[in-house]
């Protein structure tokens, strides 16, 4: 009997002993999960919805597992402040700057905090710090979104199927286009021209450009007048001087014209003498005689210089005369003979 009672207490001790020990696996695993044993920082963030957060949430920062939502309290009633244990080791790699936000744990997991951005220059978190926090939209309001562009797009497909409906039956510009031949012909023709002015205002820029290339090109008068100063000085007062010319040229034929009328004036006037010798008949005949008087005084007068010559008293003077008339006539015919030699 006595065995059987040792027997049965050694087989309950080590039920009891493997109890223990998987009780106390169970406490190191569970408190692993939830970061309990690891040593952590304490901040905080301040939402206004946190979407169904609860303790012991996970907190995540760049996809990696970081601590545990601590607790969770009410500061207003649009103000919820969320306690976050943070790893101490990963404390260097997260800094004040750093933006909280609710999130999920893939599409349908659990809730989430999750953290995101930091600078380099600013100081890493410390205990009982207060982090922003990131705005984010609620699956409510998502699903309000979705609602109104649903109801936007029935109306848009809506209006689709009436302006459809009008361009099949030809109502409106774009039916009658599809509709109407003559209206198609016209665009057509329209659209050809326009081509076809597009060509010549292609082959006008190209000679406009050409124009311009050989204004640049250097050594050209265009190019010098319009890059060298001297140039375009001797330009400017070559037009002023042509400018002068054409004043002074106006100035002469105002004066010839008004020469010309004094002289029309004077040819239609009886008072002066190219009138009266224009009108005046006896005047004209008196200017006939006047100048055949005159021829015949000049006959005469050679027929008298002839028979000077002929006189024994002046033949001498005469001859005289015609030898050094043929001497300067030699002495020219000598130089002109000197002049040829010499070329």
């Amino acid at each position: 009997m006595r065995n059987e009672s040792n027997k049965r207490t050694v087989i309950v001790g080590i039920f009891i002993f493997l109890g223990l020990i998987i009780f106390t696996v169970g406490i190191l695993v569970l408190g692993g999960q939830r970061k309990t044993f690891v040593s952590s920082l304490r901040v905080k963030a301040v939402f206004h919805d946190i979407n169904g957060l609860a303790n012991g949430n996970n907190v995540w920062y760049s996809g990696v597992k970081i601590g545990t939502v601590k607790k969770i309290h009410f500061l207003k009633y649009d103000e919820i402040e969320v306690i976050l244990n943070i790893e101490k080791s990963a404390r260097q790699f997260i800094h004040k700057d750093v933006k909280a936000k609710v999130g999920s744990d893939g599409l349908v997991g659990n809730k989430i905090v999750v953290l995101s951005g930091g600078s380099d220059n600013v100081p890493a978190i410390e205990d009982g710090d207060v982090i922003q926090v990131q705005p984010v939209v609620s699956p409510d309001a998502i699903m309000a979104t979705l609602q109104v562009n649903n109801e936007n797009l029935v109306e848009i497909t809506s209006n689709l199927k009436t302006l459809s409906k009008k361009i099949a039956d030809g109502q409106g510009t774009l039916g009658k286009l599809l509709s109407d031949e003559t209206i198609y012909n016209s665009l057509e023709t329209t659209i050809s021209t326009l081509k076809s002015t597009a060509g010549n205002t292609q082959r006008l820029t190209n000679n406009l450009a050409d124009y311009t290339a050989k204004l640049q090109t250097k050594g050209s008068l265009a190019n010098d007048i319009i890059t060298d100063t001297v140039v375009f000085s001797k330009l400017r007062a070559t037009i002023a001087q042509m400018q002068e010319a054409a004043q002074k040229a106006n100035g002469i034929a105002a004066d010839l014209k008004n020469a010309s009328n004094s002289v029309n004036q004077n040819i239609t006037s009886d008072q002066s003498p190219a009138g009266v010798l224009l009108h005046d008949q006896q005047a004209a005949e008196n200017l006939k005689k006047i100048i055949s008087n005159l021829e015949t005084s000049t006959s005469k007068l050679d027929q008298n210089m002839e028979a000077l010559k002929h006189n024994f008293l002046l033949r001498g003077y005469f001859r005289k005369q015609a030898k050094r008339a043929k001497k300067e006539q030699e002495e020219k015919a000598k130089e002109i003979d000197k002049l040829q030699s010499a070329q």
